[in-house]
């Protein structure tokens, strides 16, 4: 059976007018002179008004700086035919009053009438730019890492020799206080690095169940004597526990960069406001956070000076400053964006110039907390031994400055350059070998494959990892074995000794 024809068939201007008003794009019809004869609903809605409020203005009136702008693409397009540009459009919808359009024009479309068609790409051309930024701090972020391992290297020699040469000096020795000096310098280089690796998110964390509300009421005090006294400090804890999994020192660092960046940018005096709160998150959270659910707030806030947009894009890139020579690093919230990251949580910059700033950060709720036995046993324990050490490390300085440090302790040494050099020392030496003090990151084969090899010939052995990088030293390691412990580079001699003889005096515990 044949279908019944429709007799009165859409006509070709019914189509056109259909395809004018539903377009999810602005469409205008322009004039020679640039006046808009026509508008959809689209861009009447874009610009905030109806769309026969458009007809008979001028297109460049719309736009910032439209003069110009549309002036040169109308000579481009008048020879070509065609043009793409994209503008600025001046429109109350958007924050600050400005949208990104992709415009693109056909000349001649009807007798002199002149096609434009208006993309708003103001959102799109956002979520590059934090592509492009998220990519280039990661890329900083490794070589940070990369340079704050080595100099962690570096470091556990300076401060390792530098304590034992004060440990055989009296204390009226003409040379201590130069000591002294250099093992300050020491620890405060130490300090930065553990900023870059911060930053480089491959920071040693020992997370923690934290009760955020605690930790701000904790730190109050202290943060009061920080600031100057044309200075506020209102703090805002929620009526509940806001309990997070992370580094207490770390989150303390975190709060006390916020805090100190707030008080220099506030050199009249002002309020600071910290705030802990619990929020749920979804997915459309701007930015997207790592996973929708149950986060606690922590809101830093100020009412100084503020950024511009150009600032708040280089905030969290190490070495960047706003501040005079000499009154900071640029490593501050670096460090703060490393630990929020490495920490599973995310942070939000709210700042204009005269409007003062506000940092939120969101970290993972923890819904059941565990507690965790105090250990008592290092705080009594003696730092000397006389056990029988495998050292394994491929840095020759800081291989020499642990063993001289181990052997001055009273311990017995056996130093290996190589995880390969440390497996012939293990087969040619039949006695005991009481714990595997080894690099984390080394050729061959790394510091946790090489203690799987080892413990499964001897069960008994203890293991102690070193390292400034942690990457390789992932969870399943030293979190799954209880006779297995980590010591972040750098660290002093004694705080090695304590931290050896920790590990050796705990009871032997079955690992299967």
């Amino acid at each position: 059976m044949i279908p019944d024809l429709d007799v009165n068939p859409p006509t070709p201007d019914s189509w056109y007018r259909a395809v004018f008003n539903d377009a999810v794009d602005a469409i205008l019809i322009l004039d020679d002179s640039r006046r808009i004869i026509e508008a959809n609903p689209a861009a009447g809605a874009l610009v905030g008004v109806s769309a026969g409020a458009l007809v008979g203005r001028r297109f460049e009136d719309l736009l910032l700086n439209g003069t110009d702008e549309v002036e040169a693409v109308w000579r481009e397009l008048m020879a070509a035919g065609e043009s793409k540009r994209e503008h600025r459009l001046s429109s109350p919808r958007a924050p600050g009053g400005a949208r990104l359009l992709e415009c693109t024009y056909r000349a001649r479309v009807q007798d002199q009438r002149h096609l434009c068609i208006a993309r708003d790409i103001t959102d799109r051309r956002q979520l590059e730019e934090r592509l492009v930024q998220s990519e280039k701090i990661e890329s900083i972020g490794r070589l940070a890492g990369g340079i704050a391992h080595d100099f962690n290297n570096l470091l556990t020699a300076i401060l390792g020799y530098t304590e034992l040469l004060l440990n055989n000096r009296r204390a009226d020795d003409p040379d201590r206080a130069d000591l002294e000096e250099v093992q300050k310098a020491g620890q405060r280089a130490a300090a930065l690095t553990q900023q870059l690796l911060a930053f480089s998110r491959k920071q040693v964390l020992l997370p923690k169940d934290v009760d955020l509300n605690q930790t701000v009421s904790g730190l109050q005090s202290m943060l009061g004597r920080l600031i100057r006294e044309d200075i506020t400090l209102h703090c805002e804890i929620a009526d509940r526990p806001g309990w997070v999994r992370i580094d207490p020192h770390q989150i303390e660092q975190v709060i006390l960069n916020l805090v100190l960046n707030a008080r220099d940018a506030m050199p009249s005096g002002g309020r600071i406001r910290i705030e802990v709160g619990p929020v749920t998150v979804s997915e459309d959270h701007p930015p997207p956070p790592p996973t929708a659910g149950e986060y606690v707030c922590l809101r830093v806030s100020d009412d100084g000076l503020g950024m511009s947009a150009e600032t708040r894009s280089h905030l969290f890139e190490p070495f960047f400053t706003t501040k005079e020579l000499g009154k900071g690093t640029g490593l501050g919230l670096a460090s703060v964006y490393g630990i929020v990251r490495q920490s599973n949580g995310f942070i939000t910059v709210d700042s204009e110039p005269g409007s003062g700033t506000t940092f939120t950060m969101y970290f993972p709720a923890v819904t059941v907390v565990a507690e965790e036995p105090t250990p008592d046993a290092e705080s009594g324990a003696r730092a000397a031994g006389q056990e029988t050490i495998l050292l394994v490390e491929d840095e020759a300085a800081v291989r020499r400055i642990i063993g001289s440090a181990l052997r001055q302790y009273g311990y017995r040494v056996l130093e290996a350059s190589t995880p390969s050099g440390a497996c012939e020392l293990v087969e040619q030496h039949p006695e005991r070998i009481d714990l595997l003090l080894s690099d984390v990151v080394m050729p061959e084969m790394n510091g946790p494959a090489l203690a799987q090899r080892l413990v499964g010939a001897r069960p008994s052995l203890r293991v102690l990892f070193i390292s400034g990088h942690a990457d390789v030293l992932a969870a399943p390691h030293a979190a799954n074995q209880p006779n297995i412990d980590f010591l972040g580079k750098p660290f002093r001699a004694s705080v090695l000794a304590e931290k050896v003889r920790s590990i050796l005096a705990r009871p032997p515990q079955s690992t299967s």
